[in-house]
């Protein structure tokens, strides 16, 4: 097991690389290269961890687009890699001197990505693929079915149930002779993990217990969002995740080994941190 120096570095491991920049548009390879976790040492899909900069003031700063200038480190995107980058002083190691680094990185993060998603469901709502209420998307089910459906934590089950249940009844994917749905179909994965008022404050209302995302470009990207998000709060309604989630935490453990977290359906800021940099 790696220990820790006195001065909080990692040792027991080798060192690690950050990156010498935000990837280039255009450059073979940037849209999803692999980069190694400094906590893990995993190899994985650009897409599946969180890249960190620094501030001038040495402050370890998110940067979810991974946009920002300067050397990025490389984190898996979960609660407890991040903790454990915080707790073990992974940073000053990936960075190569002492930094700063917030205790609650971590919900930082949460809440940065969980803003982030909502504003990318406000471009599919201008974009002409999101529908709105119960009534309209039990039509719109009847029509197609959707790439999500969106249905607000604190919203009424029996609704819930009856939007599922058409779902169900229409979209369920028949199975081939190995018992695996025929043609890669599935069941619309189902968002659970914002409340009414936070669905609302997105998408320019009061409240928004129903809505349904068809597909397109923007659902395709908000897929992999949801996936980053999954690995700090429940996201999906018990079984209905997408089939590829098996890699991507819906976790129920998270918040039982590193406390401070927001559980599932708990309010959550929708203010972007002072160090995230608007796209």
């Amino acid at each position: 097991m790696p220990q820790a120096t006195s001065d909080g570095e990692l040792s027991g491991i080798p060192d690690v690389e950050t990156d010498a920049g935000p990837p280039r548009a255009g450059k073979a390879g940037a849209r999803d290269p692999e980069r190694r976790c400094i906590v893990t040492m995993e190899r994985r899909q650009q897409g599946e961890l969180i890249r960190f900069v620094l501030a001038p003031d040495n402050q370890v700063t998110p940067d979810l687009a991974a946009k920002l200038p300067g050397r990025g480190a490389w984190v898996t995107a979960s609660r407890n890699a991040i903790a454990l980058a915080v707790k073990k002083g992974a940073f000053n190691r990936a960075f190569k001197k002492p930094v700063k680094v917030a205790p609650d990185l971590a919900d930082q993060v949460e809440q940065l990505l969980a803003k982030r998603i909502l504003d990318q469901l406000g471009m599919v709502k201008r974009a002409g693929d999101l529908i709105l209420g119960f009534e309209q998307v039990r039509e719109e089910v009847r029509k197609a079915a959707p790439a999500f459906l969106v249905e607000a934590s604190d919203g009424s089950a029996d609704q819930r149930s009856k939007v599922l249940a058409l779902v169900r009844g229409l979209h369920t994917p028949e199975l081939d002779e190995t018992g695996k749905p025929a043609g890669n179909l599935e069941l619309p994965p189902v968002v659970g993990c914002f409340l009414a008022s936070e669905l609302g404050m997105a998408l320019g209302r009061d409240r928004v217990i129903h809505a349904c995302v068809k597909y397109g470009r923007i659902a395709h990207a908000w897929r992999g969002e949801l996936a980053r998000l999954s690995g700090f709060r429940r996201v999906w309604l018990p079984g209905w995740q997408p089939s590829g989630a098996t890699g991507r935490k819906n976790s129920d453990d998270t918040h039982a080994h590193v406390s401070g977290g927001n559980s599932p359906g708990t309010p959550i800021s929708t203010e972007l941190d002072a160090t995230e940099v608007s796209e």
